[in-house]
């Protein structure tokens, strides 16, 4: 366990935490995995020709999203690792995922759930713990688990490149930061955005913002906006905002979030 302590660092108040986060950098899906039945595939980002995601609905699907950012040397490596570790995903319940790499080296990983018991529970298990220490793994990881305030996501997959962009918030004014998040979608659809989410920590007063967006320097410019500034002063945002921003990798879709309201 000293060995686990030293790779992780955990947010979260659930009982089994550290099992929770070591199993999660490791058991993330992969590339293009086969479908659980509640989910649907993406195919990888391709040229700038393909037709371009239809943006969907607004939703507010409940359930949970794990945000695990990974640091590692080889990144080739870690995606290798982190595909084999779709029957992991599947075994803890996870319904869909993002995968991230970010400019400065790292990845994200966001990871869709629906019974944060469940995932809890399987993550936990003698089997999961063996994808720990496999060839590519990551040097650390830091995992985020958050109940779903806000998601919506496009209605067709996206086939053209997209980038996403991850913000981790404290805040004292959650409620404002939720209403102001929903009123200020049109903006965010000015900076390129086809698909948001916001996720709150279950015990802290952290708040996970994402956005996916056609263009990297739209995401960049979103946070620079006056009224993105308004928006995070409104809900008593604290300390240095750092954006961590970078193009997606791969992705399998959560179909749950696809509903309707």
């Amino acid at each position: 366990m000293v060995q686990l302590a030293k790779r992780f660092e955990v947010f979260t108040r659930f009982g089994g935490a550290l099992a929770l986060s070591c199993i999660l950098g490791a058991a993330a899906c992969a590339s293009n995995p086969p479908a659980p039945a509640s989910s649907t595939n993406d195919t990888e980002a391709s040229g700038p020709s393909a037709v371009p995601a239809t943006v969907g609905e607004s939703q507010a699907p409940g359930g949970v999203s794990v945000f695990v950012v990974h640091l590692m040397s080889d990144f080739d490596a870690f995606k290798k690792y982190f595909e084999q570790g779709e029957p992991a995903r599947a075994q803890a319940g996870i319904k869909g995922h993002l995968l991230t790499r970010l400019d400065d080296g790292r990845a994200v990983v966001h990871l869709f759930a629906d019974d944060v018991v469940k995932v809890q529970d399987a993550l936990k298990s003698p089997e999961m713990e063996r994808y720990l220490d496999r060839k590519g793994a990551p040097e650390s990881s830091l995992l985020w688990l958050t109940e779903n305030e806000f998601v919506k996501i496009p209605t067709t997959a996206p086939i053209s490149p997209t980038f996403s962009l991850y913000l981790k918030l404290k805040v004292t004014d959650f409620p404002a930061l939720e209403k102001g998040f929903k009123e200020n979608l049109g903006l965010f659809a000015e900076q390129g955005v086809i698909g948001e989410g916001l996720h709150k920590s279950f015990d802290r007063d952290i708040a996970i913002l994402h956005f996916m967006g056609t263009s990297h320097e739209k995401l960049e410019a979103l946070v620079k906006r006056p009224e993105f500034g308004e928006l995070l002063a409104h809900a008593g945002s604290q300390g240095e905002v750092k954006p961590l921003i970078g193009p997606d990798v791969s992705r399998s879709r959560p179909e749950n979030l696809l509903g309707s309201k």
